[in-house]
């Protein structure tokens, strides 16, 4: 007989910094909703007690501290979409968690905590017309080894540089996402305006634009690299072939 140890809950909280941009001259709805908000994964592995990880809670975290960063202005709207929208809008966005993935040492043979998250953000215009589906991948890591702390602090933090990871893909990718160029930054009074941009280090690469997290200091491990196509090595080379080629 098989015996498994207690189950096991993570509340991840934290606070996020403000992203190191110009913020673009948009006035940007949200809309929240109570399954974004009030999330909750849980998953029993096989032979391994049931973990229960809350990240509504940090959802809101960081999307308030990321879009507040990125816009003039951001106003949260109701949950109801049937409600009056503020005419100074230029557009929606409506943020979801549509994906929770982890692993867990025993699982992998490794003495790595992971967390993947995937996120679907829905960009509307003020009428509620569709604009387009942007998703979004965020992936983080844990060694409870290296930190000696328990199971449950690793998962958190694996969590919370999954969040992170999610931010620095939207700023650095908001111009090119669906319908952006098209609809959103034309709503911008002076369209000759340079756009603001992320920080570049002197060989052009970009900077993490949540530099002032000191979570940032860790880097992730390289064995994540091939496997998530919106890390933070590939959106370098994204960024750098993008620019060789313009």
């Amino acid at each position: 007989m098989v015996l498994v140890s207690c189950a096991k809950t993570v509340e991840v909280t934290t606070d996020f910094p403000r992203p190191l941009l110009e913020p673009y001259p948009l006035v940007a709805g949200v809309r929240y909703s109570p399954e974004l908000t009030d999330f909750i994964h849980t998953e029993n592995p096989e032979l391994q007690p049931e973990w229960t990880i809350k990240l509504g809670t940090a959802n809101l975290q960081m999307f308030r501290a990321l879009l507040n960063g990125m816009f003039i202005q951001t106003i949260e709207l109701d949950a109801d979409t049937q409600a009056p929208v503020n005419p100074e809008i230029d557009f929606i966005i409506e943020p979801k968690l549509e994906e929770v993935e982890f692993s867990v040492p025993q699982q992998s043979g490794s003495d790595q905590f992971v967390v993947w998250l995937r996120y679907n953000l829905k960009l509307l215009q003020p009428d509620g017309q569709l604009i387009g589906n942007w998703r979004i991948t965020g992936y983080g890591q844990e060694d409870e080894g290296d930190l000696g702390m328990g199971s449950a602090n690793a998962m958190k933090d694996a969590a919370i540089t999954a969040l992170r990871d999610a931010a620095a893909s939207i700023v650095v990718g908001f111009t090119k996402a669906p319908g952006v160029e098209e609809y959103i930054l034309t709503r911008i009074d002076r369209p000759d305006e340079a756009l603001p941009e992320v920080a570049l280090l002197e060989d052009g690469v970009p900077d993490d634009p949540l530099a002032e997290d000191p979570l940032a200091e860790g880097p992730l491990a390289e064995d994540h690299l091939s496997a998530d196509p919106l890390s933070e090595d590939n959106l370098i080379k994204s960024h750098e072939t993008a620019e060789d080629q313009s």
